[in-house]
């Protein structure tokens, strides 16, 4: 996925965790900034810990929107997302990508990922793994203090 990118669609079926989010929710309104994550990886906990921090001080400024994207067969189990979601305290909206819809418009490859999209729904910042949290902060302050 390129920088400037709008926001892709997110589906309107049954496969969310905690309320369905759409398009019109968030447009125009703050940032969004999209998190893959699966049930397997052992950063991707690690990662969502600075994430419930970036809620807890900046919560009501942006959107946080999880994808589960499955690493394998066992990633699939609805009830071990359900207790890994409920052990993280996840609150958000967290889409279950078994079919891989979201990841094949995300273009993504990689858990944690993070794709962070500005009021506009336009791509401003791309990451990959768990290492570089503050540079994601950052990137959101930014987007967060942008137009204010």
């Amino acid at each position: 996925m390129k920088l400037r990118t709008k926001i892709p669609s997110f589906p309107s079926d049954n496969n969310w965790i905690n309320g369905p989010i759409n398009n019109e929710k968030l447009a125009g309104q703050k940032p969004v900034l999209v998190y893959f994550w699966s049930v397997s990886c052992p950063s991707c906990g690690g990662a969502y810990k600075y994430i419930s921090q970036w809620k807890a001080k900046y919560g009501e400024f942006f959107n946080l929107v999880g994808i589960h994207m499955p690493r394998s067969k066992e990633d699939l189990q609805e009830q071990r997302i359900v207790e890994a979601i409920q052990k993280g305290r996840m609150k958000d909206s967290i889409y279950l990508d078994h079919a891989l819809v979201m990841t094949k418009q995300f273009q993504n490859r990689i858990v944690p990922s993070f794709y962070l999209f500005d009021k506009k729904g336009l791509l401003r910042h791309i990451q990959s793994g768990e290492n570089g949290m503050m540079m994601l902060e950052k990137r959101l302050l930014m987007l967060i203090n942008e137009n204010k």
